[in-house]
């Protein structure tokens, strides 16, 4: 019954469609319309209805063994259900005037609409309206209430029984006691477990964004060309967050629907003309404004704590302990932020100039000023926080510190010049000279923080001596970039070209003060017959610091010398060299060649490589080698006007070679705490399809396959020459794609009796997609996770990840063109 509805539905659209087109609707019975004899009307009308041949499951767990739609659902919605698509136009039939009406899965999280007019040659307005979502979950597993809002609380007394079943008892002004071991015994775990599954609930984890926008463009002369532009996307849903409640790595941690509610409002002008300069060549010169408002509708929301007694106050709550290496104590609620407000405002002028000896000019000049200067929200919403010493952080308690300033003052200024010039030589050479500069001038204050609050319990300087004194960064860098390129075409058989570039950076507040990278490259295009075309490229740089000193930074940013002389735990290894900032040697290579082996079979193989070096020595750690690999081949062969055969093949191949350490701080290296690993992720792509109008001008159809098998391996070693135990498993994954249609056109003096002008048709669609992940990392999430993976009995999950899913779709619709 359900089927029939969806499919009666769908008639009902087409007749109202139709409508439209019969000649009752273009004029009345006594005379015809006035705008019947100069307007034209165009336009598309399909609808119908689809559902699932199977049951797809929307909100299983993977750890379960179960599938969900999430993934499936990732970035459009195609529920089962009526739908309607459609596109109308009407204008002058001199072409004078003209509008355009898109819509696009009405009804749907998905759908878009859009207006077009225009009085050719002036005036030119559009409107739109968008919906485009981000699922990242059906499946997500919760014990909050209030989901989609700034306060997440529990249901009614949970808290407390979860705080005496994990065997916890208050103490007021101390920890609790009780409880002190973070992976739960027996008796207490079975409890936990129980009072957890009892309550929860499953909700979509995602985000929707709703953008309208209007554009605006006038034309008074040829000459003159002006556009303004206005956007407002709203963005609302949840995200998955992670709240800590307790200091350290074992204590009271939730996954709780982090709130996303916020608009982003970006509007424009610009005026562009075109003219004759002095020497008496075109030229065209722009000058723009571009705005960018960001608010969000929160500064930050509250957490309700999972393991938490009746009446407790902060740091009353679970975990146990007393001592700063047992103890892991929480307040009530935690207090998470929000983006901030801010805005960005930015000013452009281009201008492009036909110059003589056959030259022209592009050159662009953009200032941008980014503003953020909301309020700081409190270290805590707690009125007390532990202050004692390192070694008893928890013997005393005392008021939060306050900020050191009301806000953030952020203010990051770019400027942007860029210059090209091309010229063609002669008829055979053409040559293009480059250069750009940028400068990202950050002036956002850098603030010194005396001390602050970890995890609303404790003073950091209660934590660790290295925690405070503590500085913000404000990281700013200039860009320059200079190139020259000569092509030279001898021949119609024959492309070639060569070219240089120069690439250099000036840090502050980065571990390299300055980086300088040489590049040269080459290229040749060879079609020596009309059945042969083939294309390389090879391009070489080679990047060099002239100083890399992390320890600088880090006595700046911790506001003291001890990090830099002993082993600190608050920064990385001063061994570690940053991949974007260390010395790199990069080779990059391109080939692809087109053949028709016989009349319409074209045979096309193509080959890429790239490989970076980086200059790691035996004292130093990071990225030692980055390698991608792709390799494919693709085969189009049409046997006929009405058949088309497409078949290809593509192997991706990517590496990386890391070492790292177990150490931090300026710690030595040696062999027992030095390691390596080497990262492979391949993915093999196999498509076919193929296209056959069974019979000419009235059954179409199309059948299409696509598989992409992926694999992603990390095994680990010890310089020492063992390797740890157990290795992490490989990850795999296979996507499959099935899809055919029939299109059946019907005879236009059929449907002519139905008052129908234009062509009717109708469209059968079937689709399979399946996807399976094998994640040893996700694969065993769960709400609870105690009696799975150690010190994690104070610990509640959303499990929420599951991309795993096998959907049959089929849909038919009816549609009417004229």
């Amino acid at each position: 019954m359900k089927r029939r509805v969806l499919f009666s539905t769908a008639a009902a659209a087409l007749t109202a469609a139709a409508a439209y087109m019969t000649p009752a609707a273009a004029q009345s019975a006594e005379t015809a319309s006035v705008a019947d004899t100069w307007w034209a009307f165009h336009g598309n009308v399909e609808a119908g209805g689809r559902f699932f041949l199977n049951n797809p499951g929307k909100d299983g767990v993977a750890s379960q063994g179960q599938t969900s739609l999430g993934k499936y659902y990732e970035y459009s919605d195609i529920r089962p259900g009526p739908f309607t698509d459609g596109w109308l136009n009407f204008g002058t039939k001199d072409g004078l005037w003209n509008v355009d009406f898109w819509a696009d899965n009405v009804g749907y999280n998905d759908q878009r609409f859009e207006v077009n007019g225009s009085k050719a040659g002036e005036y030119y307005v559009g409107v739109g309206w968008d919906q485009t979502p981000h699922i990242y979950s059906t499946n997500a597993q919760t014990l909050y209430n209030g989901v989609g809002t700034t306060t997440l609380t529990l249901p009614a007394g949970l808290s407390n029984t979860l705080f005496k079943d994990a065997g916890c008892t208050r103490v007021a002004g101390k920890p609790p006691t009780g409880c002190t071991n973070a992976t739960l015994p027996g008796a207490n775990a079975t409890a936990v477990q129980r009072d957890i599954t009892n309550n929860l609930h499953t909700t979509d984890i995602g985000i929707r964004r709703d953008t309208a926008t209007v554009d605006f463009r006038w034309t008074p002369t040829t000459a003159w060309d002006i556009h303004v532009d206005y956007s407002n996307m709203h963005r609302w849903g949840t995200q998955v967050e992670g709240v800590v409640f307790s200091p350290g790595a074992t204590g009271v941690t939730a996954q709780v629907p982090k709130p996303v509610d916020d608009t982003t409002q970006n509007f424009g002008i610009n005026g562009e003309y075109q003219g004759t300069a002095p020497w008496g060549k075109l030229f065209t010169v722009k000058l723009g404004y571009a705005g960018s408002v960001y608010q969000d509708a929160s500064s930050s929301y509250s957490v309700e704590n999972p393991f938490c007694g009746t009446g407790s106050g902060p740091g009353e709550c679970a975990r146990g302990g007393t001592t700063a290496s047992n103890g892991s104590p929480s307040s009530p609620f935690a207090t998470m932020g929000l983006w901030p407000d801010n805005q960005a405002h930015g000013f452009t002028s281009t201008l492009g100039a036909d110059l003589p000896a056959k030259s022209r000019y592009m050159g662009t000049l953009a200032y941008t000023m980014m503003r953020q200067n909301e309020s700081f929200i409190p270290f805590t919403s707690a009125a007390t926080v532990y202050n004692g010493g390192t070694a008893t952080p928890y013997a005393s308690m005392g008021a939060p510190p306050t900020l050191p300033a009301s806000s953030l003052n952020g203010q990051i200024n770019t400027f942007l010049s860029n210059n090209v010039v091309t010229t063609q030589i002669t008829p055979e050479f053409k040559s293009k000279f480059s250069y750009r500069y940028y400068d990202f001038d950050n002036q956002t204050p850098e603030l010194l923080f005396p001390d602050w609050v970890v995890t609303d319990t404790k003073l950091a300087s209660s934590t660790s001596a290295s925690y405070t004194k503590v500085h913000s960064l404000s990281v700013s860098y200039t860009k320059q970039n200079g190139g020259a390129d000569l092509d030279w075409r001898p021949s119609r058989e024959w492309n070639l070209g060569v070219g240089y570039g120069y690439e250099r950076y000036n840090w502050t507040r980065a571990d390299a003060d300055v980086t300088n990278e040489h590049t040269g490259k080459a290229f040749v295009d060879w079609k020596p017959w009309i059945w042969l075309a083939t294309r390389a490229s090879w391009s070489y740089s080679d990047r060099m610091y002239d100083n890399y000193n992390s320890t600088a930074n880090s006595i700046f940013q911790w506001a003291s010398t001890t990090c830099a002389a002993a082993n600190c735990n608050t920064i990385s290894s001063t061994a570690m060299r940053q991949f974007y900032l260390d010395n790199r040697a990069r080779s990059k290579g391109q080939f692809s060649v087109a053949i028709d082996v016989i009349r319409g079979l074209t045979v096309t193989p193509t080959f890429g490589y790239q490989v970076d070096d980086y200059s790691i020595s035996a004292t130093e750690l990071g990225l030692s080698r980055s390698q991608a690999v792709r390799a494919g081949i693709e085969l189009a062969y049409a046997v006929n006007p009405s058949t088309t055969f497409l078949l290809s093949y593509m192997n991706e191949q990517y590496q990386q070679n890391l070492k790292y350490t177990s150490v931090t701080g300026t710690a030595a290296l040696t062999p027992a705490n030095t390691f390596h690993t080497d990262v492979i992720d391949r993915v093999n792509t196999f498509m076919g399809g193929v296209n056959w109008r069974a019979i000419p001008d009235k059954l179409d159809m199309k059948l299409s396959y696509t598989m992409s098998l992926s694999k992603s391996s990390g095994p680990q070693y010890s310089d020492s020459g063992a390797q740890p135990s157990p290795q992490y498993p490989d990850i795999k994954g296979q996507w499959q794609r099935l899809e055919a249609q029939a299109k059946y056109t019907f005879d236009k003096d059929a449907v002519r009796v139905f008052g129908i002008k234009g062509t009717a048709y109708a469209k059968l669609r079937y689709v399979w997609e399946r996807n399976s992940v094998d994640n040893f990392d996700q694969d065993i999430m769960q709400a609870y996770m105690n009696s799975v993976v150690g010190s994690t009995g104070f610990m509640t999950w959303m499990a929420y990840d599951n991309p795993n899913y096998n959907a049959h779709l089929i849909g038919a619709s009816l549609g009417v063109k004229w």
